[in-house]
């Protein structure tokens, strides 16, 4: 069995010092002044990182705060965590509260079905599965955006090749309420749009399915467009 190299803080401890080490386990109030770069970090407790932190792999069951840039592989977020600088992370998945406050860009984000994400700045991912909830402000950007969830998710602007949102009920969530949306948007852009329970003001696209209970201010499309008889489209046009 490999034996463990690294700090575990179980007190209340403010560390000065530049912290380079293997593998970091709080369990209980740590405050970080300086560079944390570690292999592994685990949060129980809560942590606050006032410089750049690094990682391999970062996993939050209690509380983390990272005010400056946050730079690793692997994110795992049970709990609560609030990076306020860049983010940048291969792998982000959230089974708690994720809060962006600077631009993050990654490979893939997963927010699970108890999940939620809030972004506060541009987002640029590679591929977003949300089957819980998402917000943002500002512009999400990636390959391909797939919602499938019971949660409603508000995000204000989307530039990416496929989008597909559905309706998937959850046993500890009642039915969607008449006139409720899986997504809200300002604006969507993509080549391909796949939507249910959509309400969007504007959606550019190259092939559009605009499934049951989608209302969509304008809908721009070039090649082919197919809409359900529950879906409303006040103004379509073809480029």
């Amino acid at each position: 069995m490999e034996s463990f190299n690294g700090i575990v803080i179980e007190d209340d401890q403010t560390v000065d010092q530049r912290v380079d080490i293997r593998n970091l386990q709080v369990y209980g109030n740590a405050i970080f002044r300086e560079e944390v770069e570690a292999d592994e970090i685990e949060v129980f407790g809560t942590a606050r990182f006032r410089e750049f932190v690094s990682f391999d792999r970062l996993e939050v069951h209690g509380a983390a705060t990272a005010l400056r840039e946050m730079l690793g592989e692997s994110v795992k977020v049970e709990g609560v965590l609030n990076v306020s600088g860049r983010f940048r992370a291969d792998v982000v998945v959230v089974d708690g509260l994720l809060t962006t406050q600077g631009k993050y860009s990654g490979a893939n984000i997963i927010v699970r079905a108890k999940g939620r994400l809030e972004a506060f700045r541009d987002m640029k991912a590679v591929k977003y599965i949300i089957n819980g909830a998402a917000y943002s402000g500002a512009a999400f950007r990636g390959e391909t955006v797939e919602i499938a969830s019971c949660e409603r998710s508000e995000l204000a602007r989307i530039v990416c090749s496929d989008l597909k949102v559905k309706y998937r009920p959850r046993g500890d969530v009642p039915g969607i309420e008449e006139g409720s949306y899986i997504l809200s948007s300002y604006f969507i852009d993509t080549q391909n749009a796949e939507l249910e329970y959509v309400a969007a003001d504007k959606v550019e696209c190259d092939n559009a399915y605009i499934g049951p209970f989608c209302r969509i201010g304008e809908l721009v499309y070039r090649h082919d467009v197919e809409i359900d008889d529950r879906a409303v489209v006040e103004r379509l046009y073809r480029i």
